[in-house]
């Protein structure tokens, strides 16, 4: 089985400073332990939800935003005992590592050094984490770097397509996945650039000649948020046929060979 747990639902701007919805990412229990996009909130939800950060064997950051990476240093210490036992792997875009032209890099040369590995991966790349390898896929955002991936593991793929505008090739990259984990940050009729809406998500599911499993709306703006993700996520089930949840903190996602499942879980405790 492969476990997905949100530690947060949110992204943009105006939902991480005001936290209407948490921005913490995700965290994959798979032969690995793999945290994704930890934003603001990763490492606290972490311990809310009894999911140890020092387990963590792999961190995939999709690109530089504060609302992906935040967290990205402080997970790095948990992972590698308190940076004293060089562990761990980073995959993550070139402006997480490096920079840009308006950001600094998200990680340090202290916490880099006490990573095992680290990779810095172009579309197409293939990256094994235990049983599970990685396909590196592209995007179009305004972080030109931006990275998503397919995860391919006994139980189907499972694809996270993360803050990008529709085009074509995304069909190429996830048509097949079981599951589909996608940046929806906008309602209907309200698009803008760099990143999907409800009416980009059905053109590409339509699209799709194999079509997933399952639909995770994450990533929710300001816009989608007021607008009721979950009136969005019924009408992207109704159109396309895909059943569609919204993500939100504390969602889990199972993944079996003959079944997707979800929970909700409480939290253990609050810190």
């Amino acid at each position: 089985m492969i476990e997905i747990t949100f530690l947060g639902s949110g992204g943009g701007r105006f939902i991480t400073i005001t936290q209407f919805r948490s921005t913490g990412g995700f965290h994959i229990r798979a032969s690995r332990n793999i945290y994704v996009d930890p934003g603001p909130g990763a490492l606290v939800r972490s311990w809310r939800y009894k999911l140890d950060p020092r387990k963590l064997d792999a961190i995939f950051v999709s690109h530089r935003h504060v609302d992906h990476c935040n967290d990205v240093e402080v997970l790095i210490e948990a992972m590698t005992g308190g940076a004293l036992k060089k562990r761990g792997m980073l995959i993550a875009s070139k402006s997480v590592v490096y920079g840009d032209d308006t950001h600094t890099p998200a990680v340090s040369k202290y916490h880099m050094d006490v990573l095992e590995s680290i990779h810095i991966p172009e579309p197409g790349s293939k990256i094994a984490i235990g049983e599970e390898e990685f396909i590196i896929t592209p995007t179009v955002h305004s972080d030109p770097t931006t990275i998503g991936f397919r995860m391919k593991t006994r139980c189907g793929d499972i694809s996270y397509i993360p803050d990008t505008a529709y085009f074509d090739e995304l069909l190429e990259w996830h048509d097949g996945s079981r599951l589909i984990i996608a940046a929806v940050t906008r309602p209907r009729d309200m698009g803008i650039p760099y990143h999907l809406s409800t009416d980009d998500v059905v053109t590409m599911l339509k699209k799709m000649e194999e079509k997933p499993e399952t639909l995770i709306m994450s990533h929710i703006g300001m816009k989608m948020h007021f607008a009721n993700p979950y009136k969005e996520a019924k009408y992207i089930e109704t159109v396309t046929g895909v059943k569609t949840y919204v993500a939100k903190e504390g969602f889990k996602v199972m993944v079996e060979k003959n079944e997707i499942s979800v929970r909700t879980l409480r939290p253990a405790r609050f810190v």
